[in-house]
């Protein structure tokens, strides 16, 4: 029997799904996540089968509409003669259960892992050598990247973050890694085609291994390593842009400043120096003494960068 999995990720994140290697070619997985709980492990998307992940808004009981939606949508495709598991350690989930029993689909059930047990290679008791500990933590270590790579790009990219990308990675392979232009351009080319597919990675170390047959591993070991820096540089780029727009709801509310406030926010965050602010601020005002109000008013934003 087909059997669907809709995983609740955000409430058994990664124990919940501890046994999807048991998965076998009847059994089909949907990860529902958000943005606050995306640490899916990355190895989970190397395994063959069907699965998938859908990365939803977080909201109140946004993730429970959306998996509970999606149910409908499988019953109505696959009916009654199909399987259907809600992996959550949610009880209310049990209503749900209960009415589609009720309506004639009794193969529905809630539980609060996968099924199933992995094997552990450790026969007869031997314990395991340093080599063996040290394999498991380069292991550990190796998912650890991954998971932040499709993490950081897990949220579809728009064109202006594709070129971005693009540029980051091309001057990062030429500037800092020794790459010629025309291998950067390749290599680019295949990281902006995969950047926006739930196995990036995947996709991306087998263009890579055809590209590049004899270096292969070192050129996939460099872009991985140039991609978790773009994702850091990114995180803090966000949470700065956060802040600012925090900021300026706090303390620029008089329509003056209202209508202009995607140029104000702009204009602070594209300011590297803080002449380079102050020269964008008089850019969208030629009223020199609204320009000298937003400038003290943002010290706080732009203390820590160079220039009086």
């Amino acid at each position: 029997m087909e059997t669907y999995y809709l995983i609740d990720f955000e409430n058994v994140n990664n124990d919940g799904i501890a046994n999807i290697e048991c998965m076998t070619k009847t059994d089909h997985i949907h990860i529902f996540s958000t943005q606050n709980a995306t640490n899916i492990r990355s190895d989970v998307f190397w395994l063959n089968g069907d699965i998938k992940s859908h990365l939803v808004p977080a909201r109140k009981q946004s993730l429970d509409m959306h998996l509970v939606s999606y149910l409908g949508h499988l019953l109505g495709i696959n009916g009654k003669e199909c399987s259907y598991v809600i992996i959550s350690k949610d009880k209310d989930y049990d209503n749900i259960v209960k009415f589609w029993k009720e309506e004639g689909y009794p193969n529905i059930s809630r539980k609060e892992k996968l099924p199933g047990s992995v094997k552990q290679s450790n026969p007869n008791g031997v314990k395991a050598t340093n080599t063996t500990v040290q394999e498991t933590q380069k292991t550990k270590q190796l998912q650890a990247v991954n998971s932040i790579i499709s993490t950081g790009l897990s949220y579809t990219l728009s064109g202006s973050d594709r070129c971005d990308l693009n540029l980051y990675v091309q001057h990062a392979l030429t500037d800092n890694y020794s790459y010629t232009i025309g291998e950067a351009n390749r290599i680019c080319k295949f990281v902006i085609a995969h950047c926006n597919e739930d196995r990036m990675l995947s996709g991306l170390y087998n263009d890579i291994r055809s590209e590049f047959p004899n270096h292969y591993e070192k050129v996939y070991s460099d872009v991985k390593e140039i991609l978790c820096e773009f994702v850091g540089d990114r995180k803090q780029d966000k949470k700065r842009e956060s802040q600012v727009r925090s900021f300026f709801g706090r303390y620029f509310k008089k329509k003056i400043y209202t209508e202009c406030k995607e140029d104000i926010i702009d204009a602070i965050l594209s300011g590297k120096t803080k002449l380079q602010v102050n020269n964008n601020l008089m850019q969208i005002f030629s009223d020199g003494s609204i320009v000298s109000h937003i400038y003290k008013t943002i010290q706080p934003l732009i203390k820590d960068l160079p220039g009086k």
